[in-house]
């Protein structure tokens, strides 16, 4: 069971702003510890279907908006 705690863990503040980049108006599924994007797409279901097909576990899905400057998610 801890393992499965360790990969919901967030970090808090965690600057995505590189990461996120590439993906803009895109669908992203971070990896569990938030450094790198596991899977993508158009929606929901491409960016966590690639990410599972990477092998990642806990991925964590979210939109990833073309806006400029800080914002909570």
């Amino acid at each position: 069971m801890k393992d499965r705690e360790e990969d919901h863990k967030m970090t808090l503040n965690t600057d995505l702003t590189t990461i996120l980049e590439p993906y803009l108006n895109k669908w992203v599924a971070l990896s569990a510890d938030q450094t790198k994007v596991a899977g993508s797409g158009d929606n929901p279901k491409e960016a966590l279907q690639e990410a599972r097909q990477k092998g990642e576990r806990s991925p964590i899905l979210m939109f990833a908006p073309a806006i400029s400057g800080p914002h909570a998610l």
